[in-house]
């Protein structure tokens, strides 16, 4: 095992350096392609025309936590995450609150940022997509607005959807499992990517984006004893996160679990871009938009 130990403990230095990020940047570049694939008809040549950039930048926000760039909340590092656990309070975690203030104030800014701020970080995105999906008949740069927030928007409802984004024990710290994060998240998925049993992208309705954030984060806290149980079970008499390893893990459980959250992901990603299209009247989306400068010089 010691080995495995080494792995673990390479991993975990990476995670250390650039931040655990959820899915991995090939990861969240694959789902966000998936949830264009499901937008309704009237969003899709829109998405379409501008998949590649979407895509390509629905990793960005993981970037930031390199660049320690700053939000209106603060650095950026506590937006991918909410470690309920964290607070001491049971599941399914009523305790909780759902305004921010309210967080501060009952468990104190350090605890609360500690814990994450994924949801509230969600909505302030939410509504910026929204702002720019009303803007859109305007003209100006208001579709190229939707296209770089439909990308960020994608990052950060990913984020939700990956198990050890509402745990404490983020990497595997507490059950000495380190590296799990990565392993589950990108390894896992990636050496399975051409024969994943994925559900097709089901568009859903969301009448509040911050209680869908919550409510998927707290479907991920069962998850996480399972993908845990099933690294254990692969890792036993062995000395490398090998093939073997990997098969292992998939066997007991672990590839099941991504499949249905890469899924569960794609469909939360489609269903929040088509709400706050919605929210913003259903614009008429133009696949390629005209640009005005914002200044003319003379």
């Amino acid at each position: 095992m010691k080995k495995l130990l080494v792995v673990a403990v390479g991993f975990a230095a990476l995670a250390l350096q650039a931040g655990v990020s959820a899915w991995g940047m090939d990861v969240h570049r694959l789902i966000t392609r998936r949830a264009i694939e499901g937008v309704p008809a009237d969003l899709k040549p829109f998405y379409a025309a501008n998949g590649d950039f979407i895509v390509e930048h629905s990793a960005d926000p993981d970037l930031w936590i390199s660049a320690d760039l700053r939000g209106e909340l603060g650095n950026e590092s506590p937006n991918h995450f909410l470690d309920y656990d964290g607070f001491n309070e049971p599941a399914p975690f009523a305790g909780v609150p759902r305004e921010w203030k309210a967080v501060v104030q009952k468990y104190g800014a350090d605890l609360a940022n500690k814990n994450g701020r994924l949801p509230w970080r969600a909505e302030e995105i939410f509504n910026k997509l929204v702002t720019a999906f009303t803007d859109v008949p305007k003209g100006g740069y208001a579709a190229d607005n939707v296209k770089y927030l439909s990308a960020v928007m994608a990052h950060y409802t990913e984020d939700a959807h990956q198990p050890f984004h509402a745990v404490t024990s983020y990497d595997g710290q507490a059950t000495n499992q380190r590296g799990i994060h990565s392993r589950f998240e990108t390894e896992l998925v990636l050496r399975n990517k051409s024969t994943l049993k994925l559900t097709p992208v089901v568009i859903k309705p969301i009448a509040d984006i911050r209680t869908f954030f919550f409510d998927t984060l707290i479907d991920d806290q069962p998850l996480v004893p399972k993908i845990l149980d099933a690294d254990k079970k692969a890792a036993e008499g062995r000395e490398f996160y090998d093939d073997a390893f990997f098969a292992d893990f998939a066997k007991h459980g672990a590839l099941a679990i991504a499949e249905k959250r890469y899924s569960d992901s794609a469909s939360g990603v489609a269903s929040v871009w088509a709400a706050a299209w919605e929210k913003a009247g259903k614009p008429k989306m133009p696949v390629d938009a005209a640009r005005t400068p914002a200044r003319i010089r003379k």
